[in-house]
């Protein structure tokens, strides 16, 4: 490990600390954003599905709040590494996101350097920030221990990954990065290998007993801010919003009003019943 690396796995080791998040924190990754104080303000987190599939994720910066953007077309343990590679770029990249208001389509040679620079630095942070060096190696030990092994197999990889709450990759990746016992470049191709057959991770994963939700798109296809919902929600009760603008607020975010639990009132006001008397029709203004 260079002085660098160490540097950013001590900046994930201390944002551990600070928010007091254990060795776990996979699982609340996506509850640990909303709760950061970055400038006084807690960043706003979108889950959506994108449109560009080769895009993971990305953040922005908007009204003194910077906004973290992740998509649910990938697998859900993808899309929460994703999650704590954006923390980084928020925490140690503010100055660069507030400046780049409109998102590059090319760069030059020396912004792409330090464009690729930074999204290495940012995996880093997040494999520490998810899979901390100290506590991976003492599991890792643990189940090949327990298991009879000296290297690790694929269930050792998938028990591992149901522990870290994270892709079957990104462990293998990690465990070659901290150099556990007998594990090389040759065991992470090896175990890898599963993830070219058809099925082949997701039979796995049920002969072992656990859910197949980390290998899979989040079933939360939509989120939005919480911060959002309740001012649509107070806006919404105290009829400054209508059914209607919510259906266009939130198929911007390719959802209907049903998702987040509004009901289109088909109670008529009296204006709509005398036209409706007027007209002679019993199915004005309904669907």
């Amino acid at each position: 490990m260079n002085g660098i690396e160490k540097i950013i796995q001590d900046k994930a080791n201390m944002l551990r600390l600070q928010y007091n998040l254990g060795n776990y924190c996979g699982r609340s990754i996506f509850d640990i954003i909303e709760k950061l104080e970055i400038e006084n303000n807690n960043p706003l987190l979108f889950r959506l599905p994108f449109k560009n599939d080769e895009l993971a994720g990305f953040v922005g910066y908007k009204n003194n709040i910077f906004t973290i953007y992740t998509n649910t077309n990938k697998t859900l343990g993808y899309e929460i590494f994703t999650a704590a590679h954006e923390i980084y770029h928020i925490i140690e990249n503010g100055l660069v996101v507030k400046e780049q208001v409109i998102i590059q389509e090319s760069f030059s040679k020396e912004q792409e350097e330090k464009t690729e620079s930074s999204e290495i630095l940012a995996d880093i942070f997040a494999a520490e920030l998810l899979m901390p060096e100290k506590d991976i190696k003492k599991e890792y030990h643990r189940l090949i221990n327990k298991y009879g092994l000296s290297s690790a197999d694929e269930s050792i990889i998938v028990m591992l990954q149901q522990i870290y709450f994270v892709e079957y990759k990104a462990v293998t990746k990690r465990l070659r990065e901290i150099g556990a016992e007998n594990y090389d470049e040759g065991t992470e191709y090896k175990l890898n290998q599963i993830l070219l057959q058809k099925n082949g991770l997701v039979q796995h994963t049920k002969r072992l007993g656990y859910s197949n939700d980390l290998n899979e798109p989040s079933k939360t296809k939509v989120y939005l801010p919480r911060v959002i919902l309740t001012m649509i929600e107070e806006n919404y009760k105290s009829s400054l919003t209508s059914y209607d603008d919510l259906t266009v607020l939130f198929n911007y975010a390719g959802s209907d009003p049903e998702d987040f639990g509004y009901e289109e009132n088909e109670e008529l006001t009296d204006v709509a019943k005398e036209l409706e008397a007027k007209l002679g029709s019993d199915r004005f203004g309904k669907k």
